[in-house]
């Protein structure tokens, strides 16, 4: 197995077309580092080679009550569903950020966004 270095990383990021901040190609190298350990150790585990691959693990305990069968219905209106929702944003529910860059929402206003 390849050992990934900085340099490789750095080779990765080129091809990539990936910019790299200074130190992020170690730290990337080291991650690489923890989770190889960790296939390392999966890998001693004896008879581990054997085990059968559990794709779906409820398989092997289920009965056939335990799932029950998807029946297609009718989806909520936009109307109802924006009936259930105390943050509207127009014709949709607004919902919190997840991920933002140092920058101000200009949806978070005062109002909570509602019209």
């Amino acid at each position: 197995m390849i050992k990934v270095t900085k340099d490789v990383i750095d080779e990765c990021a080129k091809n990539l077309m990936f910019n790299l901040n200074p130190g992020q190609d170690q730290l990337i190298a080291e991650e690489f580092d923890a989770v190889i350990d960790q296939i390392d150790f999966l890998a001693a585990i004896p008879g581990v080679d054997q085990a059968q691959p559990m794709t779906f693990p409820y398989k092997m305990h289920r009965t056939e009550n335990d799932l029950r069968d998807d029946v297609p219905v009718k989806p909520l209106t936009v109307e109802e569903a924006l009936r259930n929702s105390n943050s509207k944003l127009g014709n949709q529910i607004r919902v919190p950020r997840v991920v933002a860059h140092g920058e101000k929402n200009p949806l978070d206003d005062d109002n909570g966004g509602e019209e």
